[in-house]
């Protein structure tokens, strides 16, 4: 499954509207990773793994699957399950809601002439496919949001890239707005991988978040149009990109049987920068906690 905040492949994951508002004054103030030996080829793994990658979002490296999970024969081989996830309302939002969300993860794919790529327990270079996804703001959500406009869903697709090893990894993702957004965002984080036994895994480490500053004035800007329709409760607003959050994530997983696989996660980002100066997120939370649980099931297809 996916890491928390957005899933990289296998796992669970991070949460639009129109550009930039014109004319609004700045204010003062995370399917399965790609693993492959051919480091050439990596480009062409991660395009090819995008195929796979399932909404709703996919960020951070999935987590390493037990040593009680060896993979089935077959030259393709998929995690699919469901998990429930609590999280932000919406960004910046100081009220939680409950949502149902697919899991997918990519364990194995054969591909003639480049070789066998999957979520492997083996060290080395990873590549996987990272999306960020927040899903609808409506203005009805929160009294906090009265003169905003409504927001449609936004979608940023990209690439993750890190290092694995036994005890620890290191990843850096590079997305760009298809839908609600344009420009990029990004993150980066590293874990201590600890196996306490053969069906237990855990990872937990540090994360930043860094956004391009159309994406920050769609969730976090105020219109003058939208400061003038909020009476006064908000002011004209359009931040700039750049360091957004930092926190903390942890995976905890546990193989059920050799195909079953239940995992558990949590996240804390606190805003920072011109984010956490927004109107919305002082009349919100500048801190964003997301909890989830899902279970996966494995499956191959394909000749052995």
């Amino acid at each position: 499954m996916c890491g928390a905040g957005a899933c990289g492949g296998r796992g669970m994951s991070p949460d639009t509207g129109p550009g930039p508002p014109a004319g609004a004054r700045r204010g003062d103030a995370p399917m399965s990773r790609l693993q492959t030996a051919l480091p050439a080829r990596a480009g062409l793994i991660g395009a090819l793994s995008l195929a796979f990658a399932a909404p709703p979002a996919l960020a951070d490296p999935s987590l390493p699957p037990p040593a009680a999970m060896p993979l089935p024969a077959g030259d393709l081989v998929v995690d699919l399950g469901i998990a429930a996830r609590l999280l932000p309302r919406y960004p910046g939002a100081d009220e939680t809601a409950l949502r149902a969300r697919p899991l997918f993860g990519l364990e194995r794919l054969k591909l003639p002439g480049v070789g066998v790529v999957g979520n492997g327990p083996a060290e080395g270079v990873i590549v996987y496919p990272s999306v960020r996804f927040e899903g609808e703001r409506k203005a009805s959500d929160q009294a906090d949001l009265t003169g905003m406009r409504d927001l449609d869903w936004t979608l940023g697709l990209g690439l993750g890239a890190g290092v694995n090893r036994k005890s620890w990894r290191a990843f850096a993702e590079v997305r760009t707005g298809v839908k609600g957004y344009s420009g990029l965002t990004a993150r980066a984080g590293a874990d201590i991988l600890w196996a306490p036994s053969p069906k237990t895994v855990l990872a937990a480490g540090p994360r930043i978040d860094l956004v391009g500053g159309d994406y920050a004035r769609t969730w976090f800007g105020v219109t003058p149009a939208e400061a003038a329709a909020s009476g006064g409760k908000l002011a004209a607003y359009a931040p700039d990109g750049g360091l957004a959050s930092a926190g903390l994530a942890a995976s905890w997983g546990r193989a059920l049987n050799d195909r079953a696989m239940l995992q558990v996660e949590a996240s804390w980002d606190r805003r920072l920068g011109e984010i956490a100066d927004s109107p919305l997120v002082r009349k919100g939370s500048r801190d964003a906690v997301t909890v989830s649980t899902g279970l996966t099931w494995r499956f191959g297809f394909g000749g052995s």
